[in-house]
């Protein structure tokens, strides 16, 4: 392996110790980075393309199984995360329909193709997602944003 896959690896890998929890990460983070690029490189010299891989399969089911689980137990990341996989599950039905539907022999102008479908069905995710994030993320203010709507004379 070339030393240029290897400083790759170590810099992807310090960008996924972000998924771990913030205590496991402060505590021993640098000692998971050693350990990564020793493995790495013994794997790498011993194994090549092959040693690499298997390097790296351990390590993303590790983050997986660990980085991922703590993630989700925050609620400006796992609201979010949720909802948009419930925009995609309520409306792939019509994504698949849309998909299925027997091409039209004549194209017209302004006629909806599949992949408008699909366009659509990304950005009502997204939407949905930065909306509930912004709903939930803990936003550092002093007071809570109210609109007073109780005080008589107001409407």
């Amino acid at each position: 392996m070339t030393p240029r896959f290897l400083r790759w690896s170590l810099r992807a890998y310090r960008r996924l110790l972000i998924l771990y929890p913030d205590d496991l990460r402060r505590d021993f983070g640098q000692e998971m980075l050693e350990a990564f690029a020793q493995d790495l490189s013994a794997e790498c010299a011993a194994s090549g393309i092959k040693g690499a891989i298997r390097v790296w399969r351990i390590t993303l089911r590790e983050t997986i199984r660990i980085g991922l689980p703590a993630w989700l137990q925050i609620p400006s990341v796992a609201v979010p995360a949720l909802s948009a996989a419930a925009v995609v599950v309520s409306q792939s039905p019509l994504l698949i329909m849309t998909i299925g539907r027997e091409a039209p022999l004549r194209f017209h102008p302004g006629d909806a193709t599949p992949l408008d479908a699909l366009y659509a069905l990304a950005i009502d995710a997204v939407v949905t997602a930065l909306t509930s994030f912004v709903a939930v993320y803990p936003w550092k203010r002093a007071s809570l944003i109210s609109l007073d709507i109780s005080r008589p004379g107001i409407g």
